[in-house]
C-alpha cells in the first residue's frame, strides 16, 4: 500500500507547464518589488579628495585663506568680527539679515568650509555662494543653507527660493548640531555640488542662477539670538 500511496502522489505532481509558469510570476512579482522598493537612503560618504581636510586646512596646492585679513571683507561690526580664530556673527530677533561677504567676487570655485551654529532649533544661517548684495539686508544668490528644514539644501534668497532640498529625514544622521560642520562646495558653469561632512546633498544644474558673486554668510533676522562660527574658508578658483 505504501507504493501505491507513493505513485498516486507522483500522479499528482505539477506539470511542466504549469512550473515555467509559476517560475515566470516569481521572477516578475520579484522584478516589481525591486523596481517599485523605497529609494536607497544610505548616507555615503562620497566627499571627493579636494574636499580632505587635515588640521581644519585642506590637502592639495591652489587654495587661499579666505580668512587671512579683514580687509578682504565687508561687514557691520556690531554684528560679525573676523580674528585669529576666524569669523565670528551674532544675531537676537532683528529686524533684518545681517551679511557678510568678501569684497572679491567668484565665477567657478571650489570651496571648503568649516561653520558652527548656535542657537535654538530654528536658528538659521547659510553659506553664501555668488551672492550680489545691495545692503547689509538684501544678498541675492544662493545659500547652501544651515538650519531646521534647511541643512544640506540649496537656497536663493530673494529669487527662486528653494532650488534642491535636502530630505529632513536624514539630516540628524549627519548634521553635529551646535558644534561644527564641514561645506565643501563646488560651482562650476551653473553645476552647484556640495557634501555636507561627507555626504552629498546638493547636485543641480540650475541655469536661472548668478554665475557670478561674492562669498559670505547670513545672519537670518527674527529668531532667537543665533551664534555663528567659521573657524576654516579655503576656496580655489576654477580656471
Amino acid at each position: 500500500m505504501a507504493c501505491l500511496k507513493q505513485n498516486t502522489h507522483l500522479l499528482h505532481l505539477p506539470g511542466k507547464n504549469h512550473i515555467i509558469k509559476t517560475t515566470m510570476f516569481v521572477l516578475l512579482l520579484v522584478g516589481y518589488l525591486t523596481a517599485n522598493a523605497q529609494p536607497d537612503t544610505t548616507l555615503k560618504n562620497t566627499l571627493p579628495a579636494a574636499g580632505k581636510m587635515v588640521n581644519d586646512k585642506p590637502v592639495g596646492k591652489g587654495w587661499v585663506n579666505l580668512l587671512s585679513s579683514g580687509d578682504n571683507w565687508n561687514f557691520e561690526n556690531t554684528f560679525w568680527q573676523l580674528n585669529n580664530t576666524g569669523l565670528h556673527g551674532s544675531i537676537g530677533k532683528e529686524k533684518e539679515h545681517h551679511y557678510s561677504y568678501t569684497k572679491k567676487t567668484y565665477g567657478d570655485f571650489e570651496l571648503n568650509v568649516m561653520i558652527k551654529m548656535v542657537g535654538d532649533e530654528n536658528a538659521n544661517s547659510g553659506v553664501c555662494i555668488r551672492i550680489n548684495p545691495t545692503n547689509w539686508d538684501n544678498a541675492p544668490g544662493y545659500q547652501v543653507d544651515m538650519g531646521k528644514g534647511y541643512w544640506g539644501s540649496l537656497w536663493e534668497e530673494r529669487r527662486a527660493s528653494m532650488v534642491q532640498k535636502f530630505p529632513d529625514s536624514l539630516v540628524s544622521k549627519i548634521v553635529k548640531q551646535n558644534d561644527w560642520n564641514h561645506y565643501y562646495i563646488i560651482a562650476k558653469g551653473h553645476h552647484i555640488q556640495a557634501w555636507l561632512n561627507g555626504v552629498k546633498t546638493i547636485d543641480i544644474v540650475h541655469d536661472a542662477g548668478f554665475s557670478t558673486g561674492n562669498i559670505g554668510f547670513q545672519l537670518c533676522h527674527m529668531h532667537e539670538p543665533t551664534v555663528v562660527d567659521i573657524k576654516s574658508l579655503y576656496i580655489r578658483e576654477i580656471k
